[in-house]
């Protein structure tokens, strides 16, 4: 049986991973992210990598749960920005 912290931790795992859904779909159908900033992408995933071992070591499931789906959002939004500034800059350089 879940306690009301537990509850706390699944819901806003659950929160945050949604709180990504929007940015990863607007970069999907505009294939523009020049305004997400690479450094706060990186320093992100490393916050999360960091907070996954924290969290499996610790065994604290809605932690884990989360981390691991966040993780995978931001590299995925990660990859994103590389393979559409590449299609930028070759636009930009053949227009044609």
């Amino acid at each position: 049986m879940l306690d009301i912290y537990e509850i706390c931790g699944y819901l806003s795992g659950i929160l945050f991973v949604s709180s990504l859904v929007p940015q990863l779909y607007k970069s999907y159908k505009t294939k523009n992210l020049e305004d997400i900033s690479l450094g706060w992408q990186c320093i992100f995933i490393l916050a999360i990598s960091l907070e996954l071992i924290f969290s499996i070591h610790n065994d604290l499931v809605p932690l884990y749960i989360s981390s691991s789906i966040e993780l995978c959002f931001m590299i995925i939004l990660l990859i994103m920005k590389f393979i559409y500034s590449k299609n930028r800059i070759e636009d930009i350089e053949n227009p044609y």
